[in-house]
């Protein structure tokens, strides 16, 4: 895990200079080892910079240092991640008679890319984002993983192309204006995340998962830069499961979780599982315990307020596989003292990821450097009410229209004093289609309220922002269940979830590992029908059936409760007036764009009405105030 940036182009005033701020915004990323390279221009190349923040997880010498060549310097690789198939890769190479000078997984992904181009992408199991140049030509070859574990930002002008891990890095190198997207702002209004790949950041864009950029040089050193998908197929098609018996596949799925998380304990530096007593992390443990003799220090955040804590059910599983627990006691005292340097972790605003960020610190001080999450279980084991309530809503649907527009009408004028019930009159009056099931249950402010909040000069601007999931056509032959999971994976997941865990724990020089959307579990689960996620009334009964004897019945029959921080309770009471002297700022939200006074009746009405209105909305909009003011944005 580290962090990688480049700049190509021969208008670039002080490149070395550039690169070296880059470089220094990643050094929390990797502050193991730093390395760079440059290739001055010529009358043939443009000017190049390559450079690398490395935390060390395997093959901790000096020879996994980079940015690394081969060795007749005609290739160089930086790279992100981790490839948990490289051992497997590097024997195949082997026997095509490459001889490798480390250990590392790099120098394999490297010779891979040599021997196969962008074809090497299909053979790699693992997390990454990394960038290869040939050094004779000039061209520049940027990839992403299938699922968007590891970040890639660029911006891209005529006259330069800048790319990087994080979003700050490209604001640090000077080339980039401060200027607030319009289209990304409307974006984390809607949701609470800058959907893909557009940014909050005008002109930065964020490379989608499962893609890859060709980078090639005209001769009069423009720069073309091409974006290619690579993982349409694959997902479209699922992976020839159809005709599996649904015992088969549940043993067969046991195995693939196995061996999932096998490989992703691959690391020669202290590992360890979050564990927050529910059944994605609770599997995490099991599994780990099925395939490894060493003794796990497993962690959870607890909470004074019982209603949000599962310290109890943590507890009960980290004594049945006998881990070293660790419980990390947040309250509101501790979060007040930790909100600033949370924010500023924050690559991009969220209404999310402090939660990652309060673990993530506490694990890294303990010593160590690798920590595995049960993250994207729920999508795709469907976990979320999302999935119960898109099948619902199809069956709703095949009501007459006009009813459904009178029910739903009547709805709005007597009942509709929460936000699940605003939510509950869209989905009546909708197409019920999966994709609208997703972004009604994901949406933070509804279209009419975006359009109160922003100011005359915001709407102006905005134009169609083009963000979205990258599944598109995907959708096509796959059931109402399957289709929820893929809007989910491309959606909250990667925009969210991912990007969240990226920035928070890499904040702390700590790597976070995701079993369950390892590649391959991914193209498995996805080939199953969905019926088989959602019968019997189970939570999540596919897993359940796979994981077997391994978990007690308690842990996975009872009800789900999420791992959220209690912000309800403690942003009307210690949090309040750091929250309220934000929202009254009306210089600072009109430099954003935003109506001040609409932005304080959403705060009001919160205080009022706290059950109601719910705190991921005055919420959200506080921290992207405070994000914008610490980076100096502006519309």
């Amino acid at each position: 895990m580290c962090g990688i940036a480049g700049i190509i182009g021969n208008q670039v005033p002080d490149a070395e200079g550039c690169i070296g701020r880059m470089s220094h915004a990643l050094i929390h990323r990797g502050p193991d080892d730093a390395g760079s390279s440059v290739w001055p221009g010529s009358n043939r190349l443009a000017h190049a910079a390559f450079a690398h923040r490395r935390l060390s997880i395997i093959d901790l010498s000096a020879a996994g240092h980079q940015p690394m060549s081969t060795p007749d310097g005609l290739f160089s690789i930086i790279f992100n991640g981790e490839i948990y198939n490289y051992r497997t890769l590097r024997r195949e190479l082997e026997t095509e008679g490459v001889t490798f000078h480390s250990h590392s997984d790099t120098e394999v992904l490297l010779q891979l890319y040599v021997r196969r181009g962008a074809a090497c992408l299909k053979w790699l199991r693992g997390m990454f984002a990394f960038a290869v140049r040939n050094n004779d030509t000039g061209d520049v070859f940027i990839a992403r993983d299938p699922l968007g574990i590891k970040p890639l930002y660029y911006h891209h002008t005529d006259k330069h192309f800048l790319f990087a891990s994080e979003l700050r890095a490209l604001l640090a190198s000077g080339l980039v204006p401060r200027r607030l997207s319009p289209a990304g702002l409307v974006s984390y209004l809607q949701t609470g995340s800058v959907s893909a790949p557009g940014t909050i950041i005008q002109d930065i864009r964020l490379l989608p998962s499962g893609h890859y950029i060709t980078l090639k040089q005209h001769p009069d050193f423009t720069l073309d830069a091409k974006e290619t998908s690579y993982t349409g197929d694959w997902l479209a098609s699922g992976n020839g499961l159809a005709g599996l018996k649904r015992p088969a596949a549940v043993e067969a799925l046991r195995e693939a979780l196995k061996e999932s998380v096998r490989v992703h304990l691959e690391s020669d530096v202290p590992l360890g599982p979050f564990l927050s007593g529910g059944i994605d992390s609770s599997a995490i443990v099991a599994l780990m315990s099925a395939v490894s003799k060493n003794r796990p220090r497993t962690f959870s955040v607890v909470f004074d307020e019982e209603r949000f804590s599962e310290a109890v059910h943590a507890r009960q599983v980290a004594t049945i596989f006998g881990t070293e627990h660790h419980e990390i006691l947040l309250g509101q005292d501790q979060l007040f003292e930790m909100l600033p340097a949370a924010v500023a972790a924050e690559d991009q605003p969220t209404m999310d990821g402090i939660n990652t960020f309060v673990v993530s610190k506490a694990v890294k001080e303990a010593g160590i450097t690798v920590a595995l999450s049960g993250l994207g279980g729920d999508e795709l084991f469907a976990g979320y009410p999302t999935f119960r309530r898109a099948l619902r809503l199809q069956s709703v649907t095949r009501l007459p229209g006009a009813l459904r527009e009178g029910v739903s009408a009547i709805g709005k004028r007597v009942w509709n004093r929460s936000r699940q019930q605003h939510k509950l009159w869209q989905l009546l009056q909708s197409d019920g289609s999966p994709g609208v099931a997703c972004k009604v249950s994901r949406q933070l402010l509804s279209n009419a309220e975006v359009e109160s909040v922003l100011s005359e000069e915001a709407s102006c601007l905005r134009e169609t922002n083009g963000n979205h999931n990258g599944v598109g056509s995907l959708l096509q032959g796959h059931d109402v269940i399957n289709a929820v999971s893929l809007l989910e994976l491309k959606g909250y997941m990667a925009n969210t979830l991912l990007r969240d865990t990226d920035s928070m724990s890499m904040a702390h020089s700590l790597e976070v590992r995701v079993p369950f959307i390892d590649v391959e579990i991914v193209r498995f689960v996805l080939g199953l029908p969905g019926d088989w996620k959602v019968n019997g009334g189970r939570q999540k009964p596919l897993l359940q059936d796979a994981l077997g004897d391994l978990l007690p019945h308690e842990i996975m029959n009872r009800p789900k409760m999420g791992f959220t921080l209690p912000f309800q309770y403690w942003m009307q009471s210690r949090l309040r007036n750091e929250i309220e002297s934000t929202f009254v700022d009306d210089e600072q939200f009109e430099s954003l764009g935003l109506r001040p006074a609409s932005v304080r009746k959403v705060w009001r009405q919160f205080l009022r009405t706290p059950e109601t209105v719910g705190w991921s909305r005055p919420w959200a909009l506080y921290v992207l105030s405070q994000w914008c003011a610490q980076h100096q944005v502006t519309l």
